[in-house]
Parts: C-alpha cells; structure tokens; sequence
C-alpha cells in the first residue's frame, strides 16, 4: 500500500515533457521575433532621415551665424542643440547597425564598440 500512495502522488504534468514545445516553434514567438527585426531596421532608417534632416539644418544655421553681422547667443544655443542631435542620431546608426548585423567584434575598433557601442544587457557578441 505504500508503494501505490507514492506512485500516486506524481502527477502527469511532471512526467509529460513530450508535449511542450519550444519557444522558437511557436508562431507567437516567431512573429514577435519577426516584428522586432524589422523594428530595429525601421529605427535605423529613422536614424538616417534623423542624421540627414539635422545635418541639413546644421548646415543652414552655421552658414547663417557665419554671415550675420549680430551674432547673437540664440543662434549659437541652437546650433549645439543641432549638433547634439546629430551626434545621437549618428550613435543611434553605429548603435543598431552592430546590434542587428551580430558582427565579430575584433581589434581596437571592435574594443571600442563591445565597451561603449553595444549594450551591456546583450550576451551574444563575441569579444576576442
């Protein structure tokens, strides 16, 4: 009788490991997986516009604060305003150019891209 009670107490839940499957066969799995590729290109294309509209803009306030006779403080907030701007749109590019491509990362450049380029949460880049 004591072997019946042990036997019973294991249910079939914890035996049955057949029917689970995994989470890349899933077809929720794979379309989120899906949707998160093409939402990293979509932010790289809108780094670009970004990088190119603020480089436009840049271009046109310097080119003004040059030829302006009052050089006025306004002009010159709004000139670093631009730049920072740029400068976050061209790290957003660098940024999500190494995440989606999974490169080797080798040499000083890719020292430099493991330590302030790519983001620390991330385990699957290959640091020599």
């Amino acid at each position: 009788m004591n072997a019946n009670n042990s036997t019973a107490s294991i249910n079939s839940t914890d035996l049955d490991f057949t029917t689970k499957t995994s989470k890349l066969s899933d077809p929720s799995w794979q379309l989120a997986i899906a949707i998160e590729y093409y939402f990293q290109y979509a932010i790289i294309a809108i780094g670009v516009f970004g990088a190119a509209a603020n480089a436009l803009v840049l271009y046109a306030l310097v080119e003004y604060h040059l030829r302006e006779s009052k050089k006025r403080a306004i002009n010159l907030l709004m000139i670093n305003q631009n730049l920072l701007d740029f400068s976050t749109c061209v790290l957003l590019i660098i940024t999500m150019s190494v995440r989606v491509r999974n490169i080797y990362l080798t040499g000083a450049l890719g020292y430099f891209l493991c330590t302030i380029v790519v983001p620390f949460h991330q385990t699957n880049y290959k640091v020599p």
